[in-house]
């Protein structure tokens, strides 16, 4: 079927985009294997927690200063790939004077955030630096997501994680491996992904002269705005827990919970690859089968993962993480329940993003967020770690199901058609699978 920018939308053409896009994200997934480890032993269950304390306030800032622009520019250029020029341009524009602002609000919280220890204030703020280069990287990597050139963000990805496990590797070996250092690995090394998009954003088309209002500053800004509310819903979904967690039950407590959270990441390798292609491609010609198929394979996949993951960490979280951290088992089990359960309605609220109704996902997370909040605040100075997944886990099942009630009531599709698993998605897998054989 043809799309509305001219593109041709084809099952192997949207198979080998996911393929591409899993691999960027199971990339990195592979090297926290190892540079996780590293830092755990390394620094030690409070020193992990100073590094979590000082860059989940990067995460969530640039959450916040983004705007929703990088995903606007994603949609508007998934729609118009002639106005590509000039989406970036306009967005590169917006964000460098959001992250400017967002510099200065984070030198005002530094204290609170750090639980008044100095020095993980200092960490706090050497992490800031990166905020502005991190929001443009964001502006790229959408500039590349929406013209299908997928490779360039697995290529990015793979480069930003092989530098920072490169980075801590010396200092760990020599002993000299400090929240410092480490602060300034995970907060710096995004950066470098920058490079990689020089030829491409070189080689998009010349600036075009008529550009409609969605593609100008104002449609950004309209649309980002829409989905900026759900994307900031949900990065304080999964974690402004981590950023509350030191005033509210100290960074021991923390360092638990960031090796959970690492732990339950490792089936969203699956799931993240198929919803960014879904909102592209979803973007460029929405069929609900396709939606619907992506949603229950996603599920199934992420549901097998995080079953393997669960009895297998029994015995490899302690061995590689250090026997400190065992009391993460359970805290990540229930993680890893929230990332299943999340599934199918985040893949709907991709296709409500795609089919111009993103303020209804903001909706889903914003209610979700809210529930969450106020159950760290509530559980985590009696329950600690385990008080932060309960709440995240409550709030995952809240953003998901409102997702497809949404989709139901406003396009007509059955939430019942996103869950369980289908003779014709083994089909799929089968005809995947077969398609992976013959090009090794």
């Amino acid at each position: 079927m043809a799309s509305r920018s001219g593109a041709l939308v084809t099952t192997g053409s949207v198979s080998r985009n996911m393929t591409i896009a899993l691999v960027g994200n199971a990339f990195p997934a592979v090297v926290a294997l190892f540079s996780g480890p590293i830092l755990a032993q390394a620094l030690g269950v409070t020193g992990r927690g100073d590094v979590a304390a000082a860059t989940a306030p990067l995460t969530l800032v640039v959450t916040v200063a983004t705007f929703g622009v990088p995903e606007a520019v994603t949609w508007v250029i998934a729609r118009f790939p002639h106005l590509a020029r000039n989406v970036a341009g306009r967005g590169i524009l917006i964000l460098a004077l959001a992250g400017a602002l967002a510099m200065g609000a984070v030198a005002l919280v530094p204290g609170w955030l750090s639980g008044g220890r100095p020095e993980v204030q200092q960490l706090i703020f050497i992490a800031s630096l990166a905020i502005i280069p991190n929001l443009l990287v964001g502006i790229l990597r959408g500039v590349a997501s929406a013209t299908q050139r997928w490779r360039l963000v697995t290529t990015e990805r793979m480069l930003t994680s092989s530098l920072r496990l490169l980075v801590l590797i010396p200092f760990w070996l020599t002993g000299t491996l400090t929240p410092l250092v480490a602060t300034i690995a995970v907060a710096a090394m995004p950066v470098v992904g920058a490079f990689v998009y020089i030829g491409r954003m070189r080689s998009l088309e010349p600036r075009s002269r008529e550009v409609p209002p969605v593609a100008r500053v104002g449609g950004l800004l309209s649309y980002g705005s829409r989905i900026w509310i759900g994307s900031l819903s949900g990065i304080l979904l999964s974690r402004v827990d981590q950023v509350l967690m030191t005033p509210l039950a100290g960074t021991y407590e923390l360092g638990l919970y960031v090796v959970a959270v690492s732990v339950s990441e490792l089936p969203l390798i699956i799931h993240i690859a198929v919803r960014d292609v879904t909102f592209v491609t979803d973007a460029a010609d929405s069929v609900d089968d396709r939606l619907a198929a992506s949603a229950r394979i996603s599920t199934f996949l992420c549901g097998l993962a995080a079953m393997f993951l669960g009895v297998t960490m029994l015995w490899w979280l302690p061995f590689l993480f250090g026997d400190g951290f065992r009391r993460s088992i359970p805290v990540a089990a229930v993680l890893l329940l929230a990332v299943v359960l999340n599934t199918p309605g985040s893949i709907a609220g991709s296709g409500l993003s795609a089919r111009g109704r993103p303020g209804l996902r903001s909706s889903s997370l914003t209610v979700a967020c809210v529930t969450n909040i106020g159950l760290i605040v509530l559980l985590c100075p009696l329950m600690g770690a385990m008080g932060a997944a309960l709440a995240t886990l409550t709030g995952s099942i809240i953003a998901s199901n409102l997702n497809l009630f949404f989709l139901r009531r406003i396009f007509g599709i059955s939430p019942l058609r996103f869950y369980g698993i289908r003779r014709s998605d083994l089909a799929t897998l089968a005809r995947y699978a077969r398609r992976l054989l013959r090009r090794s």
